[in-house]
């Protein structure tokens, strides 16, 4: 086993290492000497112990080497210039950098997004993420030495760490989740027209006669969905009978299955990659309630009901020429806002 001795601390370790691929990434095609591992411990607040250890790893990567009684340099080989330059690099970011797995809607924009970077000539890299707080969160994306910084399914919460990075001329596009969020003018972001959907749907459940909606899960999102459905109903006087889970209950599908045991709700909304588990319920309860579901979730050939249709593509290539206009001075923070098409199946 590893001596506890020998481990490189993962967050400090990082620091350094980070620091000195931005100086390989800046000085592409010439070798440049490095502070000492006395300097770099000062400079970044860590040990030493653990200055020293990165560096060795770094050396036995071939991305430093010692040339004995000067100092410790860089090397090029690694990267590749562009015109004898390096091209911008620009971070990826979801959620907080913490993600297990990337959810269908979060990696679709990423990938559609990276792609149009890409075909522009612009790096990219995804970035992962070890602090919990604002202030940390600032510190390790201020370490990453970016050119700018795109951040997916963006909460609220993390506003004043955009505003941060900005105010430290790091461009940062983002993308909220909600018409609630975007309130805030001074962020640069993209998002869904939820609640012109929501429209959408409530016209086709009130030509319907839909009077009873069971809608799960409930939250910032969904929440202008809803409010869009029901826009439409007290636009036209008429009741809407509504019953939302929420994901964080205990024992949520079971609650969902008592409550459709004990009603018979005429329309149904399901959230993401849920319909499969619901379909199942539905089937061995023998209801069926007008489905609401995401295009992108929908699996089956015999789904009938209302489908969402995202255009992930479209908003991942809209956020990667926002940030590129950004990087080439020709655009401003802004707001852009996607349709979201609602159609019959």
């Amino acid at each position: 086993m590893e001596q506890e001795s020998k481990k490189i601390p993962q967050k400090e370790g990082l620091k350094i290492r980070h620091y000195i691929m931005n100086l390989i990434y800046r000085h592409p095609e010439e070798s440049v000497m490095i502070p000492s591992s006395k300097e770099l411990a000062k400079m970044f607040g860590v040990a030493r112990s653990t200055v020293t250890l990165e560096l060795k790893a770094l050396v036995a990567e071939h991305y430093l080497e010692g040339k004995r009684g000067v100092g410790t340099f860089t090397r090029h080989l690694n990267f590749v210039p562009s015109c004898g330059r390096m091209p911008p690099l620009i971070g990826l970011l979801a959620g907080d950098g913490k993600y297990f797995y990337y959810p269908h809607q979060v990696w679709s924009v990423l990938a559609h997004c990276g792609l149009e970077l890409t075909r522009n000539g612009i790096n990219i890299r995804s970035v992962n993420l070890l602090g919990v707080d604002n202030g940390d969160l600032e510190e390790e994306l201020c370490s990453q030495y970016l050119s700018g910084l795109i951040w997916f399914d963006t909460n609220p919460s993390r506003f004043s760490t955009i505003r941060a990075l900005e105010a430290k001329g790091i461009p940062v596009t983002a993308q909220i989740a909600s018409q609630g969020q975007s309130v805030e003018k001074d962020i640069d972001s993209c998002r869904f027209d939820l609640f012109s959907a929501g429209i959408q749907t409530g016209h086709i459940l009130q030509g319907k006669k839909r009077r009873t909606l069971f809608f799960l899960f409930e939250n910032e999102m969904t929440r202008e969905f809803l409010d869009g459905i029901r826009h439409v109903y007290q636009e036209a006087g008429t009741e809407l009978m509504v019953h939302t889970f929420f994901w964080d209950q205990p024992d949520v599908f079971r609650n969902v299955e008592a409550m459709l045991r004990e009603h018979s709700p005429d329309a149904l909304y399901v959230h993401g990659e849920h319909l499969g588990t619901v379909r199942n319920m539905l089937k061995d309860l023998n209801s069926h309630p007008l489905l609401i579901a995401e295009g992108h979730a929908v699996h089956e050939a015999d789904f009938h009901g209302i489908l969402l249709e995202f255009p992930f593509e479209e908003m991942g290539k809209a956020i990667a020429r926002q940030m590129i206009g950004r990087l080439n001075g020709t655009a401003r923070p802004d707001q852009k806002i996607l349709n979201v098409p609602v159609k019959e199946v």
